[in-house]
């Protein structure tokens, strides 16, 4: 346990936090009562506050393509917030986009394929059509401030599949959009936050710049372009 304690420090001590990976999922103007669905809320008027508080602390604002993997750590750099939203749910377009254009924030949309215009129910939103149609989808990826990512076909726990099945729905997903938007995507991120080594090899065969987790606390020099970490943000 010792050993651990010290590992731990020492790792912390030669790589320091540089910034935050925020995870998100749906924007509203009024919280759900149901608690699962409470827990992937956060309001229009919390996340403006949130913003600002911020950049009044002086972080910089940045797109998941500016992750400065590569460059060298020095005691005079500038921490960062990138902004993610996992799913695709219509309100990231709806009440998220105006809000991050008016402040000028980046951020990525993570997008299930099954859910781009209702294909697939949200399950823990039964009987609400809340995916972005393919039209918003395309909006959304007009704006250099958006970046559209990868996040399967239908949004299983990628651990308890085979490898055939997780490359399905990891290449498919991909494959998909870009067949909608007409470029590459470069970006994934985990469902539920669920995977295993099958999953992260099938990552980097896909040619995927960075893969995120659903945990992990704030980014450090030094981490994984293909298992970043994430804070997950939630409106108390």
């Amino acid at each position: 346990m010792i050993f651990h304690r010290i590992k731990r420090n020492l790792y912390k001590a030669t790589h320091p936090v540089a910034g935050e990976i925020w995870m998100l999922h749906r924007v509203v103007v009024q919280r759900s009562n149901v608690p699962e669905q409470r827990e992937l809320e956060v309001t229009v008027d919390w996340l403006e506050q949130k913003i600002l508080e911020y950049k009044s602390k002086g972080y910089k604002f940045i797109s998941i393509d500016n992750i400065p993997f590569h460059t060298p750590y020095t005691l005079h750099f500038t921490p960062f917030v990138c902004l993610t939203f996992d799913d695709g749910y219509r309100d990231n377009y709806t009440l998220a986009y105006p809000l991050l254009k008016r402040l000028n924030v980046p951020f990525t949309v993570y997008v299930t394929i099954g859910f781009i215009d209702n294909q697939l129910p949200m399950w823990w939103y039964p009987e609400e059509k809340l995916g972005l149609s393919t039209e918003e989808l395309k909006a959304l990826d007009a704006d250099p401030l958006c970046a559209i990512a990868a996040h399967t076909v239908s949004h299983p726990k990628l651990d308890t599949l085979t490898r055939e099945q997780q490359y399905q729905e990891i290449a498919k997903s991909k494959q998909a959009l870009e067949a909608i938007l007409s470029h590459e995507t470069s970006h994934f991120s985990f469902p539920h936050g669920a995977h295993n080594d099958d999953t992260l090899a099938i990552c980097r065969e896909l040619g995927f710049q960075t893969v995120l987790m659903a945990w992990g606390g704030p980014w450090r020099h030094g981490t994984d372009q293909w298992l970043l970490p994430r804070v997950n943000i939630k409106e108390p």
